[in-house]
């Protein structure tokens, strides 16, 4: 059916059809180059903020122990030199993100900016699905690890969609992607 969906996990997309079939993408484009809206993105974002509470550049939180204790560092050198490690690319920052998300459900004013930055970003990326489509008001189903387990992403982006897509239509998820996947064999069985 028409709509959009928009997924977040380690990366990030949103993805859309018309009532003629037409899709248009937004994002997916890679960690380096658009992650923002990723569990990727909220973890790199929070180690970033850690490391400007230890030289001083922002006010110490809570977060910054919590990111340094789940890495088992101790300074800014470390950390650095823990996400240059073999391995730890996009997951080893998006491992991070329940972190950031339960910080900023306690309040922490600099996790809250990262959730709610992303947020942003995932609506934008609704927003720029629904024009380029002509989809007024759509049906936008929210998928993903991050948008599943992150309570205040949740909160957030649902908030963003209404301002970035007035009248969208936030809907839970029909099924899974195995089920979609085997819905789509199915269809192709028969046409066979």
């Amino acid at each position: 059916r028409p709509g959009v969906l928009v997924i977040s996990g380690t990366g990030c997309i949103a993805l859309g059809r018309d009532a003629g079939g037409r899709t248009h993408r937004c994002g997916g484009w890679g960690w380096l180059l658009d992650g923002a809206g990723s569990a990727m993105d909220i973890g790199r974002d929070g180690l970033a903020l850690s490391v400007q509470m230890a030289d001083g550049r922002l006010a110490e939180t809570p977060l910054r122990a919590a990111l340094w204790q789940a890495l088992a560092v101790e300074t800014p050198q470390q950390v650095k030199a823990a996400v240059v490690a073999e391995g730890f690319a996009p997951a080893g920052f998006a491992r991070l993100a329940p972190l950031l998300d339960a910080a900023a459900a306690g309040g922490d004013v600099q996790a809250r900016g990262v959730i709610e930055r992303s947020a942003e970003a995932l609506a934008q990326m609704v927003a720029g699905v629904s024009l380029s489509l002509g989809l007024a008001r759509p049906a936008v189903c929210a998928v993903g690890g991050a948008l599943e387990h992150l309570g205040t992403l949740q909160g957030s982006l649902a908030r963003a969609v209404e301002e970035h897509c007035p009248g969208a239509q936030l809907q839970a998820a029909a099924g899974d992607a195995c089920a979609g996947a085997l819905r789509l064999a199915a269809q192709a069985a028969l046409r066979c």
